[in-house]
């Protein structure tokens, strides 16, 4: 069998013997043991960037490293999504709970570290067209969401993360400049430097330091729609971005599936001075974070709620909600502002809610806004 690792780990736990693979070298210093009914497994991630953060994943085969069929649901620790650089991490697997009893010589435990939102490309996650309920649920927001009124929509891609500042300096270095070359918005600004966003130096667009894998920021709606022509797609439309965020049409308050914010969970402004029965007050960070730093939702899309606020096509208009069409309604047909949706670092847990409508001027750029793309499916 063909192992790419960085290294192998035979160890004799009891009458257990544990093959270890390790499949990203940053990954160091593992151990494994047996305490009570509970398999524990302890290990270093080191090297790398420092913003990196890491999927862990646990797989154990009972043949030898032949098939890893079982995948522990009863083990917590380390171990998932968004796992930071650093020392002593830990997994902790209770084979007993998964009616797993763990006997003879041929189980072998096998981790895998993947690093997220790196890629140079957009990745994509599938959303599966319907119909629902647009609007606010909870009866929670104000008058520009509460309108609630049914909506069908058609198969389309969402970008799995945020554009990071990584992407966007590419995209920047092929397409020559930072102003629109041509068409109907030819001439205007696409991105300003900012800090942990990107920086103009020696001629040419980089990310600020640490902040690679950050969304990008300081990027109008202007520079947010020409990347998506650029790669042949579209910012989403409004209609597409709620339904996205709430899991393709369910009842969810947040992009992230659940209904309670935390700051552990999604990087928002959880230290103010207002209490919501939604949310527990918690840190603070007042910066982005990796595009991929926290659990993604049931679709497996990541931060559509908190870290930056999210340009989309259409064009604001408050009551739009009492009167849109049906059918992949696209906005007004003209108007002032752009649509901006998620809330962001900045936000309370109310700005952040997957029904919290707000807008800029399609030539702002801020510290907390940025965007994600979609690709329609034919």
């Amino acid at each position: 069998m063909k192992i790419n690792a960085s290294f192998v780990l035979h160890l004799s736990l009891f009458i257990l013997l544990f093959h270890t693979y390790i499949y990203a070298q940053s990954f160091q210093n593992l151990k494994i043991y047996q305490a009570d009914d509970s398999v524990k497994i302890s290990y270093d991630i080191m090297g790398g960037r420092e913003n990196d953060v890491y999927k862990v994943d646990l797989e154990v085969s009972p043949d030898g490293g032949k098939n890893f069929s079982i995948i522990p649901k009863n083990a917590y620790g380390d171990l998932a999504y968004g796992i930071p650089r650093g020392q002593n991490k830990y997994i902790c697997w209770e084979p007993l709970k998964d009616s797993i009893e763990l006997s003879g010589e041929n189980y072998v435990v096998q981790i895998k570290g993947k690093v997220l939102g790196t890629s140079p490309d957009v990745e994509f996650v599938p959303v599966t067209g319907g119909e629902f309920m647009m609007g606010d649920p909870f009866d929670e927001g104000p008058a520009n969401e509460i309108n609630k009124h049914l909506v069908r929509l058609s198969n389309f891609e969402i970008g799995k993360y945020e554009v990071t500042n990584f992407q966007y300096s590419k995209f920047l270095e092929k397409y020559g400049s930072n102003k629109v070359k041509d068409g109907e918005f030819a001439g205007e600004v696409m991105v300003y430097p900012m800090d942990g966003g990107l920086k103009f130096f020696q001629g040419q667009w980089k990310p600020d330091v640490g902040f690679e894998y950050n969304p990008v920021v300081g990027v109008t709606w202007f520079g947010a729609n020409e990347f998506c022509k650029f790669i042949g797609c579209r910012l989403p439309s409004e209609a597409e971005w709620e339904y996205a965020a709430k899991d393709q049409g369910r009842k969810v308050r947040f992009g992230n599936g659940q209904d309670f914010a935390l700051s552990t969970q999604i990087n928002f402004n959880s230290n103010n001075d207002k209490t919501f029965t939604f949310a527990e007050k918690g840190e603070n960070r007042n910066r982005t974070v990796n595009v991929g730093g926290f659990f993604p939702s049931k679709l497996g899309i990541f931060q559509m709620s908190g870290n930056v606020w999210e340009w989309c096509q259409d064009w604001y208009k408050s009551n739009y909600y009492f009167n849109s069409k049906k059918d992949n309604p696209s906005g007004p047909v003209f108007g002032i502002y752009k649509v901006i949706r998620g809330g962001a670092y900045t936000s309370t847990a109310n700005g952040i809610r997957n029904s919290a409508r707000s807008f800029l001027a399609p030539y702002s750029d801020k510290t907390d806004v940025g965007f994600r793309v979609v690709k329609e499916v034919h």
